[in-house]
């Protein structure tokens, strides 16, 4: 059913009682406002559901109609269903949708005449009048672009024409109005910009679309226009080559049928082509090297500017900190007196803190020296003890006489 896999049908959708109140007249909200929230959200869901699986962005009344025809006719509460969506923002009406800062060649212009005029005459309908749905009033489904937009995941720094776009996307020439909804989007969202090369028309090789926040440039539009003339030429001297090889075949076909002046016509054909295929060498090898020196100097500006940056952060910085040649030095000169004058604190700091040491070295020496006296006494004293006196004549007995003392 409308192209959405079984699976992700609403349950409501396949139960026949239940489609026959949802494709029925819708009751006032303050009559049954449950059955007004029930039926609302069903097909706001259904709506979303064949919008995402059929990438259709925009439709009209009459076009949605039909696609929910069922016993031969549409919903009859689908028209209250789509402007209570508009009323909710899933919806926008086309000429609402198209406004912004900047458009395909007309938004300014409708930024500026077209918005206070349809604003007021939007609003007067709205709070005067009973609605009455336009069935040839376009609608653009706001959510699923939305959803859509958040898969576009691009190199910001390559431009593409709105049909490399499409392939990029995955959709063809037949979808191409809805897809200028969605870049219109991205556009409004800041996430896009665009440039018509040829302002007056619309034509898919001329309206360049880059994604991201940078304008297109000078740079890119040149790039763009020598890629696509290197393509061309590249293209052209395939072509060339192919018609000279042909003209080898028809010559050696001519000569073997013996046709030589046949032979003669094809041969000149050839050297004319092969002039041809020169001019068109050359050209492709001078758009190559544009294309590089392009680049180049891309790459160099760059570079330069990289270079700038990095001198006024210097000068910044310079200027923030004070730092100078002479600064340097003088912080250099001081910080030498300064170590100076540590190391005399260091000095000052492990050197002793009063005579006393002297003193008691004085003390100490004096002490040693008579340890050392009594220590010779000693020893002379173990000397004289182990001396052996055995062998030596007794003594005299002080009561003999000398002369006794002899005759013995």
């Amino acid at each position: 059913m409308l192209n959405i896999p079984e699976d992700k049908l609403p349950q409501e959708f396949k139960d026949e009682a239940r489609l026959d109140s949802l494709f029925s007249p819708v009751r006032s909200a303050t009559v049954n406002p449950r059955d007004w929230d029930t039926k609302l959200a069903s097909w706001k869901h259904m709506i979303s559901l064949y919008c995402v699986n059929n990438g259709v962005y925009s439709f009209t009344l009459t076009q949605l109609g039909q696609k929910f025809i069922r016993n031969g006719r549409p919903p009859s509460c689908l028209g209250l269903v789509l402007e209570e969506l508009v009323k909710t923002g899933d919806l926008q009406y086309l000429e609402d949708f198209l406004k912004g800062p900047q458009g395909w060649g007309s938004w300014a212009a409708d930024l500026l005449v077209k918005k206070p005029l349809s604003w007021s005459l939007n609003t007067v309908k709205r709070t005067l009048f009973t609605t009455r749905v336009s069935s040839n009033r376009t609608y653009v489904h706001v959510e699923v672009i939305r959803q859509e937009a958040q898969k576009i995941v691009a190199n910001s720094n390559k431009v593409l024409n709105f049909g490399e776009f499409l392939k990029y996307v995955n959709k063809d020439l037949s979808q191409a109005e809805d897809m200028k909804l969605l870049v219109h989007f991205l556009v409004r969202e800041k996430r896009a910009n665009v440039y018509n090369l040829k302002p007056n028309t619309f034509e898919v090789e001329s309206f360049l679309i880059k994604f991201g926040t940078n304008p297109i440039s000078e740079f890119d539009i040149a790039l763009y226009v020598l890629e696509q003339n290197e393509k061309l030429f590249t293209k052209h001297v395939a072509d060339l080559e192919d018609e000279i090889s042909d003209c080898v075949k028809e010559v050696k076909g001519h000569l073997l049928k013996n046709h030589r002046q046949l032979a003669k016509t094809c041969l000149k054909k050839k050297h004319e082509i092969e002039k041809r295929l020169t001019h068109k060498v050359n050209a492709l090898h001078n758009i190559q090297v544009l294309i590089e020196k392009l680049k180049d100097v891309h790459t160099d500006s760059n570079v330069w500017q990289s270079y700038k940056h990095a001198l006024s952060a210097f000068n910044a910085t310079l200027k923030e900190t004070g730092l100078s040649e002479d600064a340097v030095e003088d912080t250099m000169l001081k910080l030498g007196e300064m170590l100076d004058i540590q190391e005399e604190i260091q000095t000052a700091i492990s050197g002793p803190v009063s005579n006393e040491n002297d003193d008691l070295e004085e003390e100490l020496a004096e002490l040693m020296k008579s340890e050392d006296e009594s220590k010779s006494t000693t020893d002379l004293e173990a000397q004289l003890a182990n001396l052996d006196i055995t062998d030596l004549p007794e003594l005299p007995n002080p009561d003999v006489s000398l002369k006794e003392a002899s005759i013995h």
